[in-house]
This record gives C-alpha cells, sequence and structure tokens, in this order.
C-alpha cells in the first residue's frame, strides 16, 4: 500500500514545464552547432523568398513560359491524346494470353511511334521552360517558389499517406474477432497509430521532395558551387521545418499522456482516501454508546 501511494504521488509531482526547460536548456547547452543550423533552417523556411529581378527579365521569363504553356496546351495534349488512343487499339488487338498476331504487332508499333512523339513534344516544353529558368536562376524569387510549392506538396502527400493508413489501421481495429477494449484504449491506438504513419509519411515525402530539388536545380542551369550551395540551404530549412513539426506532435501526445496519467493517479488517491475513511457501526440497538469506528 505504501509503494502504490509513494508512485501515485511521484506522477503528481512530475512538472510537465520544468522538464521540458531542463531538456531544452540541455540541448543548447550540449550541442550548440545543431541548434544554431536548425534556427537558421526555421528562419529560412519562413521569410527566404529569394531575389528579384528586374522587369525586363520578369517579363522575358513569363513570355517564355506562355509560349512553353501554349505548346504543353495545343501539341502536347494532342499527342497524348494519339498515346490513348493508340494504346486502347493495341490493347483491343492482343490475343489470349498476351499473344500478338501481325495485326497486334502493327498496333503496338504505332503505339511506340505515338508514345516517341509525345516525349519529343514534352522533350521541347521542358527546353523551352528551363531556357526561362537559366535566365532567372535557382536563387530568384521564382526559383525560391518554385521549391516552396514543391515542399508544400511533398509534406500534403505525407499527411495524405497518414490519414489514409490510419483510417485502413482503424478499420481493421474494429473488425470483429478481436481482444475487446475500451473506447479510451481504442482511441489512445489510433492516436499513435496516426503519429506512426505521419512520421513515415513526412520522411518518405521528405525524400521525395530532396529529388524534386535537385531536379529543380539542374534544370535552373546552376553551376556546381552556386546549385550545391542552394541545395544545402533547402535542406537544413527542410530538415528544420519538418523536424519541429514533428517533435511537436511528439510533445502534445506524451503531454497528452502525462495530463491522463496524472488524472488517473488522482482519482486512485481519492478512492484510497474513501477506503481508508471510518464509517460509523452500530453494535447495539438503542444503547447508549452504542456507536464506535470501524474502518474498511
Amino acid at each position: 500500500m505504501a509503494q502504490r501511494q509513494a508512485a501515485v504521488q511521484k506522477v503528481e509531482d512530475l512538472d510537465i514545464g520544468a522538464i521540458v526547460v531542463r531538456t531544452a536548456t540541455s540541448v543548447v547547452k550540449n550541442k550548440p552547432i545543431s541548434v544554431s543550423l536548425w534556427v537558421i533552417g526555421l528562419l529560412l523556411a519562413a521569410f527566404a523568398n529569394g531575389f528579384s529581378v528586374d522587369d525586363a527579365t520578369r517579363e522575358a521569363y513569363q513570355l517564355t513560359l506562355d509560349h512553353a504553356e501554349s505548346v504543353g496546351s495545343d501539341e502536347l495534349n494532342k499527342a497524348l491524346r494519339s498515346v490513348q488512343r493508340a494504346d486502347e487499339k493495341y490493347y483491343n488487338a492482343k490475343g489470349w494470353f498476351w499473344s500478338c498476331n501481325d495485326k497486334c504487332q502493327k498496333a503496338y508499333d504505332q503505339l511506340n511511334m505515338a508514345k516517341a512523339e509525345a516525349k519529343r513534344i514534352q522533350g521541347k516544353r521542358d527546353k523551352i521552360v528551363n531556357e526561362a529558368r537559366k535566365e532567372v536562376g535557382i536563387w530568384s524569387t521564382f526559383g525560391v517558389k518554385e521549391v516552396r510549392d514543391s515542399f508544400w506538396r511533398a509534406w500534403q502527400s505525407g499527411k495524405d499517406f497518414a490519414a489514409r493508413y490510419t483510417m485502413m489501421d482503424a478499420f481493421f481495429m474494429m473488425m470483429p474477432g478481436g481482444r475487446e477494449e475500451s473506447m479510451v484504449s481504442f482511441i489512445a491506438k489510433i492516436v499513435m497509430q496516426y503519429v506512426i504513419n505521419l512520421t513515415m509519411g513526412l520522411i518518405g515525402a521528405f525524400f521525395f521532395f530532396v529529388y524534386n530539388v535537385y531536379s529543380l536545380v539542374c534544370s535552373y542551369g546552376e553551376n556546381v558551387l552556386s546549385g550545391l550551395a542552394f541545395f544545402l540551404l533547402v535542406m537544413v530549412a527542410s530538415i528544420a521545418t519538418v523536424g519541429t513539426y514533428l517533435f511537436a506532435i511528439y510533445g502534445t501526445v506524451a503531454g497528452g499522456g502525462i495530463f491522463l496519467v496524472k488524472q488517473a493517479a488522482k482519482q486512485a488517491k481519492l478512492e484510497a482516501e474513501q477506503g481508508r475513511r471510518p464509517r460509523q457501526v452500530q453494535y447495539g440497538a438503542g444503547r447508549p454508546g452504542g456507536f464506535r469506528a470501524h474502518y474498511e
């Protein structure tokens, strides 16, 4: 009984704020370089917008993009529709067990020709876009905006991954045949599973974003040193952003868990006190002084 009371008192004495402050102070003292990079990354993510270009360059860039858009909306769409029609013909011409006669082979050749034409037009469009990008550079507001848009697309895909798989996990947990558990336990499991899925989704999205940044740096035609510097700064900013978000989620879940544990400890202490409270029991009917304290 004494050990139980000591454990309950220990839980009640937990000070979340003091633990957070003590941990943060220790991290800052022991890893000043990492903390500095983290702060720099957050500042870059929040305030870095790139260098502005002059009006003539901006106008030329916009005109070139409009030209690329016209190529993509007209020629490329037409080529993609041709690929779709050729693919349908090839699919209908195939025989059983993927056998292919002369008619099927001719349809297959037409499909390859349609794909090659679509690839040529796509390359033409990409070349026009890359020429426009090289005029402004990756450090410009246009380049930084593309990187930001790529980051938030990857971010959203990671969150969508977490939501989708958490729904699947919840569905399997609710299937009949599983162990019966309380609603609180079920919600806690779902929250923990969401945190795990979110971590996996954002980490996977981060690596996808890294590849997109590399592709953008190459398409903007930066030299090795400039491109490497930009790439490293983007990595610092993105790691700081994703890390801060995940640590905030972990802290929220841990804080909520500690709060629930403290509430349970208070409830257990209250029940224990009520169990030790004396109760008056009458041992003689109508006799004076026939009551005395009785402990449960």
